[in-house]
């Protein structure tokens, strides 16, 4: 127990797998070096610990508590699996000088996680998360005599559910009025969102059928992510015609996927444009939007539209929080199925999201002709993004970015470079590749978009071939 850790704050905390690299102990640690660093940084005084329902979460959350009692900190924990955004939100509203989350979002069931938000229900930044690792290098041994003996402490409860659905539903009301009754069917694919989107739904009149609604660590068996595979049923209801939409949402509940009945599977590339041109429309964007690299190119057409500046930053909810909380931008967003706005938690919020796009919906008409309506204003995109096996991706994509700009160049017309996160090059013809190492896996990410899928492929395709030549030099 006294060995020396090794840990890293990635794109959203640290992960690894249960009771490999994610332990007890880690938690113990992760939480002591953050306690430390954020009393003389910020001042400590209220904390919330929140946690998922991935196996071993509600222990981490009770070991992470623990050491805030020990640190004479008040602390409260949340009486049951709670989403990421809840707790951000309710942190930020009750005064909480620090948040912890226990989640590994949505990766696969055999990980877990230590994630920090900030009083302003922000994710933490790399500044302070690098000086975390700084502050437990320098002071380990002391830390891990403070640790190692921790006792497990009783910890009072709170259920933030009430009041964050209570400002949920009054927030989205205050700018859209619900004006058509959907059939809604709901996947929380047995995680935090159980309870939490149906019940918004239901008090904006939609009638609501809430599925695989029973906690489950292993998600079904399946990864707790918002993609095709992982939802069939979900498709397969509304596709069939009978649900007008369908919602499912990530472990910790800040990502989104929709599913229409015409339009089939919604993206969060295929999302953003829609909520973008709805709230353009209604004059709530004017300042501008920020969007990650891998984000849909649609959301700049929207903004040329309106006369508003898009803002683009690395991968990564914090970049595109940073964006906002500095006033750049009034919203944005990221591909993986993150939305964030200015006037609600800089941090991105699933529940949130489906609630404001149903009850835009129902007041345009149907999410079917909403979607229509923008693919008419601004075009359709078709987007990509294939995840190879690789541990050191980072360092494959920097030792490598001289000769991938120079072959992803050639790739398509009047190539434009841009390198704030791996390597993308832009093209004339509406297309764009990207190719960045993961933030949260051992994986490297290949992502395209272009006006057809075919060049899509195409663009995947040779990128997958030049990664493999240079993998072989």
């Amino acid at each position: 127990m006294g060995n020396k850790l090794t840990f890293h704050f990635g794109t959203d905390g640290v992960r690894g797998v249960i009771d490999e690299e994610f332990t007890e102990f880690l938690v113990a640690v992760l939480a002591e070096s953050t306690f430390r660093y954020w009393s003389r940084k910020y001042g400590l005084h209220r904390v919330l610990v929140s946690f998922d329902a991935r196996r071993k979460s509600r222990d981490f959350a009770h070991v992470a508590a623990s050491v805030a009692v020990n640190h004479g900190l008040d602390v409260v924990i949340v009486n049951k699996p709670t989403p990421t955004p809840t707790a951000a939100w309710f942190g930020s509203r009750f005064g909480f000088d620090l948040i912890i989350q226990i989640t590994a979002s949505h990766n696969p069931p055999i990980y877990n996680g230590f994630k920090v938000i900030t009083s302003k229900g922000s994710p933490v930044q790399e500044e302070d998360t690098n000086q975390i690792e700084k502050l437990y290098s320098d002071e380990y041994s002391d830390i891990t005599r403070s640790v190692k003996t921790l006792e497990l402490r009783p910890i009072p409860t709170i259920d933030p559910a009430p009041e964050y659905i209570n400002y949920v539903y009054e927030s989205v009301t205050k700018m859209f009025k619900p004006r058509n009754r959907f059939k809604v069917i709901i996947d929380p694919i047995y995680a935090t969102s159980i309870g939490y989107t149906s019940e918004v739904l239901r008090r904006l009149g939609m009638d609501v059928m809430e599925i695989h609604n029973n906690y489950d660590s292993n998600f079904g068996g399946r990864d707790p992510n918002p993609e095709p595979q992982n939802i069939p049923e979900l498709v397969q209801e509304v596709t069939a015609g009978k649900y007008d939409v369908g919602i499912s949402h990530d472990g910790d509940s800040d990502r989104i996927a929709l599913v229409d009945r015409v339009h089939g599977y919604l993206s969060a590339n295929d999302i953003l444009p829609i909520v973008v041109e709805r709230l353009a429309s209604a004059s709530m964007i004017k300042r501008g939007i920020v969007r990650t690299v891998s984000t849909t190119h649609i959301l700049d057409n929207i903004a040329a539209k309106y006369g508003f500046k898009v803002v683009e930053v690395p991968v990564g909810v914090k970049y595109v929080a940073r964006a906002i909380l500095s006033g750049e931008a009034d919203m944005g967003g990221e591909e993986s199925g993150g939305l964030v706005y200015s006037w609600h938690i800089p941090d991105k919020d699933g529940i949130y999201t489906a609630s404001l796009i149903v009850v835009m919906a129902s007041e345009y008409g149907s999410l079917t002709s909403l979607v229509s309506n923008v693919r008419s204003k601004y075009g359709r995109a078709y987007f990509k993004r294939v995840d190879l096996d690789m541990r050191n991706s980072k360092k494959f994509v920097n030792d490598n970015k001289e000769e991938l700009l120079k072959l992803l160049s050639s790739l398509g017309p009047n190539p434009r470079p841009i390198t704030i996160d791996g390597v993308k090059v832009v093209f004339s013809d509406g297309s764009w590749i990207l190719i960045r190492g993961s933030g949260t896996e051992p994986k490297l990410r290949i992502y395209s978009e272009a006006l057809s899928m075919d060049r899509v492929e195409e663009l995947i395709n040779n990128t997958t071939n030049i990664v493999n030549q240079l993998l072989k030099q």
